[in-house]
């Protein structure tokens, strides 16, 4: 595969790969906290940030050695995910009830969207990737590849963070008394998503 085709074949799953669910509940429940679309944006870019960082280190790593993940560890990194999945939605379900921060600049932490993402990058879903590239030739291409689909994941969780929060946050100032429920909503979603996630690997 040339590395033009490992450029698109990287940019077009990588996208793809930011719109899967558990990824979306996750940013969610980041989203309903409240705030505005750019700090939206910039949490879901945070979490992209650290899901790219493991795929394109451990991953560029993987690929150039040849080497491949312990299934052992494989599945300890997923239910890893669907524990924090379902610890997001009960955080979501607890702080339901705070007043949303719809003016504030973004959070003086990036602690928890970047771990999410350290986390999520990964674990198993992020391995297919890496599946992807263990089978083209040349290393070259592979790193491309890697490479692109990083950076595509960043892109895609802040355009999907920004999507999310534009209409929650107009829903919110037409009627404020929705914000709990939107976020008790999101907690629920996060919580599924591990519950799924979890039924998947156990």
């Amino acid at each position: 595969m040339s590395v033009l085709a490992a450029s698109v074949l990287g940019l077009g799953l990588g996208l793809k790969h930011a719109f899967e669910a558990d990824h979306v509940a996750a940013v969610c429940t980041f989203v309903a906290r409240g705030g505005t679309v750019a700090r939206a944006a910039w949490s879901g870019a945070l979490w992209g940030l650290g899901h790219g960082a493991v795929m394109v280190l451990a991953g560029g790593a993987l690929v150039a050695s040849g080497a491949t993940v312990p299934p052992g560890l494989a599945l300890a990194l997923d239910i890893a995910v669907a524990v924090m999945l379902v610890g997001l939605g009960i955080g979501a379900l607890v702080s339901r009830r705070q007043k949303p921060a719809e003016d504030a600049a973004p959070p003086k932490t990036v602690k928890r969207p970047l771990l999410v993402g350290l986390v999520h990058g990964a674990s198993g879903t992020a391995a297919l990737t890496l599946l992807v590239a263990s089978t083209m030739q040349g290393r070259t291409a592979a790193l491309v590849f890697v490479g692109v689909f990083g950076l595509a994941s960043v892109l895609g969780m802040a355009l999907i963070a920004a999507l999310v929060a534009w209409p929650m946050r107009s829903l919110t100032r037409v009627a404020p008394s929705l914000a709990p429920r939107l976020q008790a909503l999101a907690g629920l979603g996060s919580i599924a998503a591990g519950i799924a996630v979890a039924a998947t690997v156990v």
